[in-house]
């Protein structure tokens, strides 16, 4: 495997709401928040595999000025199947995301891409990708395509 990233860190403006927004999506995912060094910072990861030593941190910038999120920044998370791309986009709606993308395939990256896209509370913008997707294999396939 190929692992070149050990941790990515993101800043909120309002921890307990990232922190129930990042709950929320990566239950879905299957990790869970471990344990953090300070209570202004939650971490995510997965802790059933020791060997996978990447996590997802959020806190305040360091430099006290507000958090902003990047123009053309995105963080993408692989799923196993369509319905956790399913599932992950309706968590994090429900959490207090926005829209950005309809879960679906997008023809730009081929017909086996099924993809959702969100915006964090802050306007961080995720994707959830499932890469091997075929429309037979899903019970729920139909969902038009959407622009990210």
């Amino acid at each position: 495997m190929f692992k070149v990233l050990a941790y990515i860190t993101i800043g909120t403006n309002d921890f307990q709401r990232a922190v129930n927004f990042y709950d929320a999506i990566f239950n879905v995912l299957g990790y869970t928040r471990l344990p953090a060094w300070t209570d202004s910072w939650a971490m995510w990861g997965n802790e059933n595999h020791p060997d996978d030593e990447f996590s997802f941190c959020i806190c305040p910038p360091f430099d006290q000025q507000p958090a902003t999120a990047g123009n053309g920044t995105m963080f993408a998370f692989r799923a196993d199947n369509a319905e956790i791309v399913r599932r992950f986009h309706a968590a994090g709606l429900r959490a207090g995301g926005k829209d950005e993308g309809v879960p679906g395939t997008r023809t730009a990256y081929g017909p086996d891409f099924y993809v959702a896209y969100l915006r964090d509370p802050d306007g961080h913008k995720l994707a959830c990708v499932y890469r091997n997707y075929s429309p037979d294999a899903d019970t729920l396939s139909g969902e038009e395509e959407s622009r990210h």
